[in-house]
This record gives C-alpha cells, sequence and structure tokens, in this order.
C-alpha cells in the first residue's frame, strides 16, 4: 500500500474511532439532551465561552468550517456577544493554522493548497497588510488561506493585523444570518429539514464528482 494512502486509511480509522467512542461514551445522548449544549454554553459563567472558543481552536486547524460554530453562537448569545467570541475563536484557530503550516509542515501544507489562491501569492510576498486583507474577505477563515500565509513571508504581526480586520465582515455574516437561519430549519417539520439536507448532499457529492471529471479531463487531454 502506498504510504499517502496508507495514511488516508489511518486518518479515516482515528476519525472513525472517536466517533465511535462519541457515541458509545453517551455524548450524543448528551448532546441530544433538551438544553445541556446552551446550559453548558450560557450557565457556567466563563466556563461557556472558553469551552466554545476552546473547541474552535483546537478542531478548526483540521478543516472543521467555521460556520459550524458560529451559527449556533447566533442562537445561544447575544449578537455582539456572539460575534466577539466567534471572532476571538476564528483567530485563535488561524493562528494555529498559520504557525503549523510555517514551523512544522512547510512542504505537506503546499501541496494543499488550493490552485484558485495562488493569483494571491507574489502579492503577499510583498508582505504588505492589504493582501492579507484582502485574502481573508474572498477566502474568510478556510484553513488553506492560514496554511498559504503560513508559508509565505508575511509576517506574524501583518498576520494577525490582517486577519483580524478581513475576518470581521464574514464573522458578523455567519453569526447573524447563520443563527437567523438555524431558527427558521427549526420553525421546519422534519420532512421539509431531512429533504434540504438531502438536496445539499446531493449537490456537494454532485460538486465532487464534477470537479473529479473535470481533473481527469484535464489530465487526459494532452496525452490524447
Amino acid at each position: 500500500m502506498a504510504p499517502a494512502r496508507r495514511r488516508k486509511l489511518l486518518a479515516a480509522l482515528a476519525v472513525i474511532t472517536v466517533v465511535a467512542a462519541f457515541f458509545v461514551g453517551g455524548g450524543y445522548s448528551w448532546v441530544r439532551g433538551d438544553g445541556n449544549v446552551e446550559e453548558l454554553l450560557t450557565e457556567t459563567g466563563i466556563v461557556g465561552p472558553l469551552v466554545f472558543v476552546g473547541v474552535m481552536w483546537l478542531t478548526q486547524p483540521l478543516g472543521v468550517p467555521g460556520f459550524v460554530y458560529m451559527a449556533p453562537a447566533g442562537i445561544v448569545w447575544p449578537a455582539p456577544t456572539a460575534v466577539a467570541l466567534a471572532w476571538v475563536g476564528n483567530m485563535g484557530a488561524s493562528y494555529l493554522a498559520f504557525t503549523f503550516a510555517r514551523w512544522f509542515a512547510r512542504d505537506w501544507v503546499s501541496e494543499r493548497i488550493p490552485a484558485r489562491m495562488g493569483v494571491f501569492y507574489d502579492r503577499l510576498e510583498t508582505g504588505g497588510l492589504w493582501p492579507v486583507v484582502l485574502l481573508r474577505l474572498v477566502f474568510g477563515q478556510l484553513p488553506p488561506a492560514d496554511w498559504m500565509l503560513g508559508v509565505t513571508r508575511v509576517s506574524t504581526r501583518t498576520f494577525v493585523i490582517g486577519t483580524g480586520i478581513g475576518i470581521v465582515p464574514g464573522v458578523v455574516l455567519f453569526v447573524v444570518a447563520g443563527g437567523g437561519l438555524l431558527d427558521a430549519l427549526a420553525d421546519m417539520s422534519t420532512a421539509t429539514r431531512r429533504a434540504i439536507i438531502v438536496v445539499l448532499v446531493a449537490c456537494a457529492i454532485g460538486r465532487r464528482v464534477w470537479i473529479r471529471r473535470r481533473r481527469r479531463a484535464a489530465a487526459s487531454g494532452p496525452a490524447a
């Protein structure tokens, strides 16, 4: 078995193990319990916000979308508090991913930065602030954006300031609009919610298949 394939298999097994442990250990039942999560976040003083931010810091650098956390935050807390906590969570997660790329896995992340981000590389190499802000406005808190900043000559200071400015619109949008979207979904029937989920999953799978076919066609084109 090729090393790359072996790593993917081990990663998949690790994820399956963690998910299984979560279910077997009663984690899913606790989360499903009426009000348990909201009570943890809002009725435990400073502990709730710290847990929220800590989970973002630990999971977002691994590829978990920030929307997963920002949308519920808009329901749990008042908008100003939710935006502030989501901003802190995103900043910490971005810094960890940036540091990981710069000091520990430069070659590994360079191979995984999407080609569409390449247009920013030369601008980022100049070390200016506004290219960082622009990158954030376009790609938000996506981990590949953090990785790309990590492999360029952008200073840590410029990264922090540019990221802090550039993610503000996205954080506000996801917290406010995401919270409203979740409220709307909560008012829908179970059948409607399931239908929406099925459509979204089908669209995601279809997009992935289409991208793979385009890549295969592009790769086989010159050889034809």
